[in-house]
């Protein structure tokens, strides 16, 4: 077997965790990184399948993937909703993402998702029925060779602590948290009120058909949370990743030989 990356990305908090400890679990492979791993961390390897998990790689997929023919890569998409109210178990106190975060990522997995070694999945799809997304992914990647299902993966998964506190614990998939935004509806306000365009994404993918659910919200106060990711313009910052972007996929293409 020829060299292979199977990457798994998408914003933060859209069950890129998940993904990836059910691929580790289910399917045999060279290597795999413990939790989270940037492809530019990940050595190049003579053969044989490597398994690696990295959100934010969303950003840099393009480029990469128009040179290393090696490279295969897993989109997540999760309902914004779900995202922006999502906590994370190493971060209390605190929600983990913010739209503008998911609107990154979200625009970065459009140029990519029609490339024929991408494939995108819903986070809602892959909990509901996770045998036909685990069909779906043998199917756009033919070099995985299953060895257990994915509805029985929390069976026979070894994850680290990283990914069980990612996880809120190694168990069977199931549907509690595709609408676990209604139970933070302060926090989901605030988000809406400051980035209204998220009402216009929800139809744009389908979360809804119309405009009907915001009556759920009615009444509801909106409150500002501390939250990992800042509401706050981060203009510099993103310019200083992509400056630093440039040095990383030279190294990558080097140490490849591409």
């Amino acid at each position: 077997m020829k060299p292979v990356n199977l990457h798994v990305v998408g914003c933060p908090r859209s069950g890129t965790t998940l993904m990836a400890e059910m691929l580790v679990a289910c399917y045999p492979h060279q290597q795999h990184s413990e939790h989270e791993e940037t492809l530019f961390k990940v050595p190049p390897h003579e053969k044989g399948l490597r398994l690696s998990k990295k959100p934010n790689d969303a950003l840099w997929m393009a480029p990469l993937l128009k040179r290393d023919e090696n490279l295969y890569v897993i989109a997540m998409l999760r309902d914004p909703r779900s995202v922006i109210c999502s906590q994370h178990k190493a971060w209390p106190g605190m929600y983990f993402c913010n739209y503008p975060v998911w609107k990154r990522a979200e625009k970065a997995i459009q140029t990519i998702q029609a490339h024929p070694r991408v494939l995108l999945v819903r986070y809602e799809d892959l909990v509901r029925d996770p045998m036909a997304v685990q069909a779906d992914i043998e199917q756009q990647f033919p070099f995985l060779e299953r060895a257990h299902d994915f509805n029985r993966f929390h069976e026979v998964a070894q994850s680290g602590e990283e990914a069980r506190n990612a996880l809120g614990g190694v168990r069977a998939v199931d549907l509690s948290r595709i609408a676990g935004w209604q139970e933070h509806l302060p926090r989901l306000k605030q988000q809406l009120e400051r980035y209204p365009q998220l009402a216009d994404d929800l139809i744009t993918h389908g979360y809804e058909t119309d405009r009907s659910w915001l009556k759920s919200l009615d009444g509801v106060e909106a409150e500002t949370f501390p939250c990992r990711y800042s509401d706050s313009s981060e203009f510099w910052k993103h310019l200083e990743q992509k400056l630093r972007f440039v040095g990383k996929r030279r190294r990558y293409f080097r140490a490849r030989g591409l």
